[in-house]
């Protein structure tokens, strides 16, 4: 029976992306290249039998060498262990791994270790999490039956539903796509489907369902995890000294001794303090949440503002007290504090300097505010948002905080509508009073709801107050009378000399908003292109370039005088500082954060000495990376191209919170009530790999006791870590540690130390690579030769153009990438543009833009499109309806009526989809990594690249034993041009590859090593095949063992296997040398372009057809075999001969260009022709000289030899079957041009002769 086809529909509407090879069905696309894994699988038995060779000769174990050999050694960035590897992660660690080849082809000691990050929230937080599920919200029966219903008993109020269950990295992706629906809120998807929950996140884990409940207990994690990544990466080949790994937190007594030892060190340094600081605060888990605890917004820290008070005015407060609703006592109780305190509407604002200019004050007329009273009595109107963030800054500078630190005094809840033209004393302000106007853009979840109004120097201000002076009906809508706008006009505060050429203002003089927003014809608040870029423009330049003209700062720059206002209002007590996070904040157990002053201890990065010494460091000292001329001095740090991100950096970190209140990790040694940071304990720990295996013991990863050398922790003293690390010459007296192992940890450490190269993702650069260089600065502040030497980043990585998630399928683990069996549903993506959209919209902000297209545009709601050539609408929209297939709605920006709009859109083609491979082997997955980017742009791995190189490692094998099987098919004997050629196209290719993998830049040293070597292989296999000649066997081994030597840091299974058992070379091919090169001169390179030439001038003239033959004629006479003469010259006439010796007299060795001019030395030659006999008699003279010139501008000085600077006789012979079978002739004769004996009888080719010189013999058919 026919299995049913699949339709597009049933494809569009599947929940699974991914799938086995077992699953696939022989009617669905792809099947038939997709369910063709024989050759995979060979690879993949090839692949486990070397691993268990290298397992059994210890091949990438390392010991401190005894001599003076060099060394390398290079790391990565524990990965942090709370589920499997993906790519990730191999991504990065290739850049390790291949470097570690490398440097060990190129004779050095290699080590490179690894180990597993447990330390800090995460693993807490999903323990937590999934305790949660099974024991409040779904049961453990109801788990186990994938029943994600909320038990009864638990479940909650509508409007809370979803807020605690969503998970954090859901919620941050909802963010981002600007999700705020009450669908959203629920179930944590744009897509309305429910979020993942731990214990479907630890089933994708491949985790087994009895195994879950054991994951409730954060140490299982510990257990589980590590030993699978370890596993994991042996079957990924890494080249890994697995002895020195281990893992983090206390449960690994041995490296908590270590971490205890460091932060002593840097307490006793006073690098570490302790105080309230602004902090970065999880509500939920009740502690700092530092980058590593995040979900989203790393890298992101407070942001300081000035929270301006505007004073409610006794009659402002009888009105609001008359709004109030009095169901419950809240409205009594509101009044009755506002007899004895005073009321305040507070806005938060960055730009303190222009509150000179406020004319009024803005809220959200739906926004939900509140009064809450604060420690001193004053009541603040905020949106809960900012109250919230006020509790937690009790204890500040200022101290107008809430009594209770965390504790918002409520006192009742307020509506935007009920804040309506409320009269208000704004400090600074000209206007004795001023009033509240709606605006409706505010946010309530940044800043307090509330907004200052500046309309001379913020034109969205002036655009909001001009509508509500200019529109009778927009001030009835919402209550507003005339009065409370009418005369209020913008005032001038700050100058802004000269204007700006892309927003085409000459003078913003002194109301700059103003005068940008009328020149530009601003309509209304709702002309929002323009007034992004008036504000960007406005913005930028006054901060740099406007003088405040008002105000006891008048005169001075607005960046000089920011501070300076902002001081006095503080003072005067119209202000007070507020922080809220730079952006959105959430940690990893689904809270959104906020900042908080709390009791911590802080590293003091960003001290001046201690930044200093780190910048001095780090910067460039050659002159070279910035056009300089070079110093002669070596730089002491490889940044790899991105040192300036470490400078900024390094202007700005500053103090670091280091402790938290619970979570994995080392107890701070003096305060045993904290934890040690997760950033912070992983900072200096490349130095514990040198000594991992001496103190744990061989593969202890977990630093048990029982299987230790030191079973004693407590051995290993302050003294004992000094005298291992810090070169501290005297053995620690009443030392109980074994003195064989102390001398070997001294003795490892400093054979490794300083680290060669650490890799890692460039998100690293702001927080843990930049602190590593701080901190061993301070550990090492003696010894600045024992600091990092190099730090390579590089960008995330994509799968064939698309960013890695889970909900698409391409999401892939590392084992599923080298072991799996998957497959992967690939739906291309396609543009779809529509040109001339007729577009409709109205001024009114609530009606939608109507657009309609000439031809069926196949859009849906929810799409997003780019619009393009409108008048107010350009940019991203979202589709909000469809009344046909030839008009679509969305939300309009403002008035547009336009016949020209270009609408595009990138769509997915499901027709075109196909059921694609998901799953290779560990040296095709390796290769493709090598190729997927070296930069700090995003990289692509492409599954083609490792489809592709099954089948060519497979062929390429073949061909390698077929050479080895059947020597006798290959000749022996003296070496032809051919084969030197070959050698030396070898040559290049090692060189190169060798600049490639130094500089870490593995998809050209692939390129070099393997692909470029395998092309001049064809080229030289071609060759002798046309010849009918067998290649060199010398030359075809020579080919086969460098090729595998410089491609085995990246395909390095394959590698092995051929050199091993295929070539039977004694050792492992990763300790081979690097190739040396053949030692041939690279002239001989002339010969190769000579022949290549020659094919190709000849071909032309075969294929040439006569004048005024017919087509048939022309087509029938190229169809016939020809013969014919090769004409070689050795010298050129005697004039030519002159003329080359006179032009290499113009030529300078020293620079290897011509001394002069062009010009200069064609109008010598013409002087030299002229008082020449010889000269004046040669009519191509000229020509000659301008084309010699020009050969020479391209090859150099060879082109100014007087003859052939080979042997072109030997060349023509030597390749004359090469030369047949390639022109395609019956016959093929090589003369002499000036050779009488070699007459043609019969035929007259003097002329044939004559265009005969050296390097460019003539061709004459027969």
């Amino acid at each position: 029976m026919m299995a049913s086809s699949t339709t597009t529909d049933d494809i569009r509407n599947t929940v699974r992306f991914t799938k086995t090879v077992d699953e696939l069905q022989p009617h669905e696309q792809g099947y038939d290249v997709a369910s063709k894994v024989e050759r995979r699988n060979r690879m993949r038995e090839i692949e486990q039998k070397i691993q268990l060779e290298w397992e059994k000769n210890r091949t990438f174990e390392e010991d401190a060498s005894s001599g003076d050999e060099e060394t390398f050694f290079c790391n990565f960035p524990y990965p942090y262990m709370n589920g499997r590897l993906h790519l990730g992660h191999a991504f990065t660690i290739t850049k390790a791994d291949f470097a570690a080849g490398y440097h060990r082809l190129k004779g050095k000691k290699v080590l490179f270790p690894f180990a597993f990050h447990c330390t800090g929230m995460p693993i807490q937080a999903s323990a937590n999490k999934l305790k949660r599920e099974i024991e409040e919200l779904y049961g453990l029966e109801n788990l186990q039956k994938g029943n994600f219903e909320l038990l009864e008993k638990k479940q909650e109020p509508k409007e809370k539903q979803g807020e605690d269950d969503i998970d954090p990295e859901t919620a941050a992706a909802n963010k981002a796509k600007g999700g705020k629906t009450k669908l959203l809120a629920k179930t944590g998807n744009v897509k309305g489907k429910r979020a993942k929950t731990q214990w479907e996140i630890l089933q994708m884990c491949s985790v087994p369902e009895e195994e879950i409940p054991k994951f409730v207990d954060p140490q299982h994690w510990l257990f589980y995890f590590p030993p699978l990544g370890q596993d994991d990466l042996k079957q990924f080949g890494v080249h890994v000294d697995w002895r020195r790994s281990f893992l983090t937190t206390n449960t690994n007594p041995y490296y908590d001794s270590f971490v205890q030892w460091q932060f002593r060190h840097l307490k006793a340094q006073n690098k570490i303090a302790f105080g309230k600081r602004a902090t970065v605060y999880s509500r939920r888990d009740q502690q700092a949440c530092m980058d590593h605890d995040r979900a989203s917004g790393e890298g992101k820290g407070p942001q300081e503002y000035t929270l301006i008070k505007m004073q409610l005015l006794p009659d402002g407060v009888q009105a609001l007290s008359m709004r109030l609703n009095d169901d419950n006592n809240n409205g009594a109780k509101f009044r009755e504090a506002t007899t004895t305190s005073l009321v305040y509407l507070v806005a938060a604002t960055l730009r303190a300097e222009t509150m000179y200019g406020q004319t009024n004050c803005f809220v959200l007329p739906e926004g939900l505010y509140g009064a809450y009273q604060m420690k001193n009595g004053e009541i603040f109107v905020c949106s809960d948002h900012a109250a919230v963030n006020l509790a937690h800054q009790a204890g500040s500078d200022e101290g107008d905080r809430t009594a209770v630190w965390g504790q918002a005094d409520h006192l009742i809840d307020l509506t935007g509508q009920m804040l309506m033209g409320l009269p208000l004393k704004a400090p600074n302000s000209s206007y004795e009073r001023i009033y509240t106007l709606p605006l409706l853009t505010i946010s309530m979840t940044k800043g307090t709801g509330i907004v200052t109004s500046v309309p001379s120097d913020a034109p969205d201000d002036y655009a909001a107050l001009r509508d509500m002076q200019t529109k009778p009906e927009l001030r009835e809508k919402y209550g507003i009378e005339e009065k409370m706008v009418k005369d209020y006009n913008p005032i001038p505060i700050i100058r802004i000399p000269g204007g700006d050429e892309e927003i085409g203002v000459e003078d913003f003089g002194a109301m700059a908003a103003v005068t940008a927003c009328q020149i530009l014809k601003v309509r209304d608040q709702h002309d929002k292109t323009k007034l992004a870029k008036i504000k960007k423009s406005v913005y930028n330049k006054g901060f740099y370039a406007g003088v405040m003209t008002v105000g006891s700062h008048s005169g001075k720059k607005v960046e000089e005088a920011k501070e300076l206002v902002k001081k006095e209002l503080i003072q005067e007590g119209h202000a007070l500082r507020y922080w809220e996070p730079e952006e959105e904040i959430m940690s990893r157990s689904g809270d959104k954060c906020i900042i908080a002053f709390i009791d911590q201890w802080f590293l003091t990065y960003g001290e001046e000495s201690w930044k200093n010494s780190v910048l001095e460091h780090v910067r460039d000292k050659t002159g070279t990376e910035d056009g300089r001329e070079p110093t002669g001095v070596a730089n002491t740090f490889n940044a790899f191209g991105v040192r300036n991100e470490y400078e900024n950096t390094l202007q700005w970190l500053g103090n670091w919170a280091c402790s938290r209140s619970f979570g994995l990790g080392t107890r701070v040694p003096w305060d045993r009530q904290f934890v040690v940071e997760s950033l912070s304990d992983s900072t200096i720990y490349m130095a514990y790999y040198a000594v991992a295996h001496l103190i744990q013991g061989d593969n202890n990863i977990k630093g048990d006791v029982t299987k230790s050398p030191v079973p004693d922790v407590s051995q290993l003293t302050d003294e004992v870590w000094d005298y291992a690390f810090l070169k501290r010459d005297d053995v620690p007296p009443d030392c109980k540690l074994d003195s064989d192992i102390l001398q070997k940890m001294r003795r490892e450490f400093q054979c490794w130390y300083p680290f060669d190269l650490r890799v890692s993702g460039k998100d690293l650069i702001r927080n843990h690579l930049t602190m590593s260089l701080y901190n061993h600065a301070a550990i090492w502040d003696q010894r600045p030769d024992l600091w990092p030497r190099a730090f390579y980043t590089n960008g995330h990585v994509m799968v064939d153009n698309s960013k890695m998630s889970k909900s698409t399928g391409n999401f892939i683990s590392l084992i599923d990438a080298i072991a799996g069996n998957n497959v992967h549903l690939h739906v291309p993506i396609e543009k779809r543009k529509f040109n001339k959209v007729t577009l409709k919209s109205s001024a009114a902000p609530d009606e939608d833009a109507i657009a309609t297209t000439k031809k069926p545009h196949g859009f849906a709601v929810g799409n997003m499109v780019s619009i393009s050539k409108s008048k107010n609408n350009n940019g991203n929209k979202e589709i909000t309806s469809v009344p046909s297939d030839m008009t679509f709605c969305f939300a309009s920006s403002g008035e547009d009526n336009s016949t020209s709009t270009v609408v595009e859109m990138t769509a997915k083609n499901w027709d075109a989809h196909e059921w694609r491979a998901q799953s290779w082997t560990t040296d095709t997955v390796r290769y493709a990594l090598s190729m997927a980017g070296d930069t700090m742009n995003d990289a692509n791995f492409e599954s083609d690249n490792a489809n592709n190189a099954i089948l060519t490692l497979e062929n390429e094998l073949d061909w390698t034993m077929r050479m080895c099987t059947d020597k006798e098919q290959l000749r022996t004997g003296d070496l032809t041009i051919q084969d030197q050629l070959f050698l030396i196209r070898m040559d290049e290719c090692i060189m190169e590859a060798d600049k490639m993998y130094l500089d870490m830049k593995f998809s050209l040293a692939i390129k070099f090593a393997f692909h470029d070597m395998r092309n001049h292989r064809k080229v030289y296999r071609d060759y002798h095949e046309k010849c009918g000649l067998a290649m060199h066997s010398t030359v075809i081994f020579k080919f086969i063992e460098q090729i595998v030597i410089m491609i085995s840091p990246i395909m390095t299974h394959w590698s092995e296997h051929v050199w091993c058992h295929i070539l039977n070379k004694e050792g492992s091919v990763t300790r081979a040398p690097w190739p040396t090169t053949s030692g041939l001169p690279k002239e001989l390179l002339l010969q190769d372009k000579y022949l290549s030439d020659l094919v190709t001038s000849f071909r032309k003239q075969l294929t040439k057809k006569k004048k005024g033959g017919k087509k048939k004629d022309a087509a029938t006479n190229n169809n016939k075999k020809k013969s014919a003469i090769i004409f070689y010259q050795p010298e050129y006439p005697s004039w030519k001969k002159r003329l080359l010796e006179w032009l290499s007299g113009q030529w300078d060795d020293s620079i290897d260009k011509f001394s002069k001019d062009v010009k200069e030395i064609k109008a010598d030659a013409k002087k030299l022709q002229q008082s020449d006999d010889e000269f004046k008699s040669q009519k191509v003279f000229l020509g000659v000289v301008s084309y010699v010139i020009g050969q020479a501008s391209q090859i150099g000085k060879v082109a100014l030899l007087s003859s052939s600077p080979f042997d072109e006789c030997q060349l023509l012979k030597e390749s004359q079957a090469f030369l047949k079978t390639s022109l395609e002739l019956e016959e093929l004769h090589i003369c002499h041009a000036t050779n009488d004996e070699e007459v043609v009888e019969g035929l007259d080719t003097t002329d044939d002769r004559q265009k005969a010189e050296p390097g460019n013999p003539s061709l004459c058919v027969l």
